[in-house]
């Protein structure tokens, strides 16, 4: 059996920006959340979580002040606006 591996091999642009963007929130602030998995890669979710950012799926569970990092596949308006009305950092 043969094995080729495409150059390009991997996460996609979007996939891979969402990663980058919840590692450096992590370093910059510490504990933070994604609502939901951040990626659909299991994973790449507990690899985050060792870095301390936990994925929670209701956003009741967070605190004022507390940041929230929007999944790749983003959210809808009606989680964004609950997200401004209960004082939350969002990083979208």
């Amino acid at each position: 059996m043969r094995f080729i591996i495409a150059k390009t091999a991997g996460f996609c642009y979007g996939v891979k920006r969402a990663v980058n963007i919840a590692e450096e929130t992590s370093a910059k602030i510490g504990k933070c959340y994604t609502y939901g998995p951040i990626i659909h890669n299991e994973q790449v979710v507990e690899s985050l979580k060792k870095e301390g950012v936990e994925k929670i799926d209701d956003l009741k569970l967070l605190e004022r002040g507390d940041t929230i990092i929007i999944r790749s596949h983003g959210a809808g308006r009606g989680d964004y606006e609950e997200m401004q009305k209960d004082g939350l950092n969002v990083v979208d």
